[in-house]
C-alpha cells in the first residue's frame, strides 16, 4: 500500500464533536465525536498526506468547527461547506481564503431545495465566479434533474459515494447508468467512497467497488475520479475499520498509474492543493 508519489489525498471525511450544536430535524445524530487529532492519525495510518473535510449535515450551515480544523493544519486540509442560498459573495470569498473549495448539497433524505429559485440561481453564479464546485449527495435515482440544473451554470459537479446506487450490481442500477452518461459532459467528478452505505455485505462492497471502477473510468476518466475514506463512517462506525479501507486502497494500488491519478493528480487539482 506504498504509494511514493507527491502525496496521497483522502477526498472525503468529517470532523466534529458531540458538544457542537446540531440542527433540529436532523437525519441522524452521530454516535461519537470525530476530533481533528483522530482524523490526522487516520490520515497518517493510511499514508495520506492531505485530506478534504466535508461539512456534516447535522451541523447545518455552521461551518466554524471545520474552518478551525483547516486553519490548524494549513496546508494539509481543504473543506467543502454547507451554506444558505442567501450567503453573500464577501462571506464566500472569506471562506475561499480559509480553504473552502466548494459547497455541498446534501439531499439524501429526499428534501430538495428549490434550485430554480432566484436565491439558488444567484448562489450558483457566485460559486462559478469563485471556481468552486458543487458536491451532490443524493440517491442515484434523484441525480438526473439536479445535475441538469447545475450544468446549466457550467459548474463542476462532484457526486458523492458512487452516486449512492441502490443495487449492488452497478449495471443494474438505472441511476448509476445515468451518472455514467453525465460523465461524458466533462463537468462531472465522482468519489469512490462509502460503498458500504448500500447496506451490502463486506464481500459485496468490495465486489461493487471493483466492478464499478472500470465503468467510471470508461465514462468519466481517471481525471474525474478520486478516492475518499468517508471517515468516521457515521452510522457505520462499528462496521468499517482500517483493514476494510486498506482492501479498497489495494484494489486501486494494483495499477500505479491509476493510483497516482485517483489518489493525487485529480483531487490535488480539484481541491486546489496545487
Amino acid at each position: 500500500m506504498n504509494q511514493t508519489a507527491i502525496g496521497r489525498i483522502d477526498s472525503h471525511a468529517h470532523v466534529f464533536t458531540l458538544a457542537l450544536p446540531m440542527v433540529a430535524g436532523r437525519r441522524y445524530t452521530p454516535a461519537q465525536s470525530a476530533p481533528l487529532a483522530n482524523y490526522l492519525a487516520h490520515l497518517d495510518g493510511l499514508g495520506c498526506t492531505h485530506g478534504v473535510l466535508i461539512q456534516p449535515s447535522f451541523l447545518g450551515c455552521d461551518n466554524s468547527f471545520m474552518l478551525k480544523a483547516i486553519a490548524q493544519t494549513v496546508p494539509r486540509l481543504r473543506g467543502v461547506a454547507c451554506v444558505a442560498p442567501t450567503i453573500t459573495l464577501p462571506e464566500l470569498e472569506a471562506m475561499d481564503r480559509a480553504g473552502i473549495v466548494g459547497i455541498r448539497l446534501n439531499i439524501i433524505d429526499g428534501t430538495q431545495p428549490d434550485l430554480q429559485s432566484t436565491a439558488w440561481q444567484n448562489l450558483f453564479e457566485k460559486i462559478k465566479a469563485l471556481n468552486w464546485h458543487v458536491e451532490l449527495h443524493c440517491h442515484s435515482n434523484k441525480l438526473n434533474p439536479v445535475i441538469a440544473t447545475l450544468l446549466k451554470h457550467e459548474i463542476r459537479v462532484v457526486v458523492d459515494h458512487f452516486g449512492r446506487p441502490s443495487d449492488s450490481i452497478p449495471t443494474r442500477d438505472y441511476g448509476f447508468q445515468q451518472l455514467l452518461e453525465w460523465g461524458r459532459s466533462g463537468l462531472i467528478w465522482c468519489k469512490l467512497s462509502a460503498v458500504y452505505r448500500m447496506n451490502a455485505t463486506t464481500a459485496e462492497d468490495h465486489k461493487f467497488f471493483a466492478a464499478a471502477i472500470p465503468l467510471l473510468l470508461e465514462n468519466l476518466g481517471s481525471h474525474r475520479l478520486m478516492w475518499g475514506s468517508d471517515w468516521p463512517h457515521t452510522q457505520y462506525e462499528q462496521q468499517i475499520n482500517p483493514v476494510y479501507l486498506a482492501t479498497q486502497l489495494n484494489i486501486l494500488l494494483q495499477d500505479k498509474q491509476l493510483a497516482q491519478a485517483l489518489l493525487w493528480d485529480t483531487p490535488a487539482k480539484l481541491f486546489r492543493f496545487i
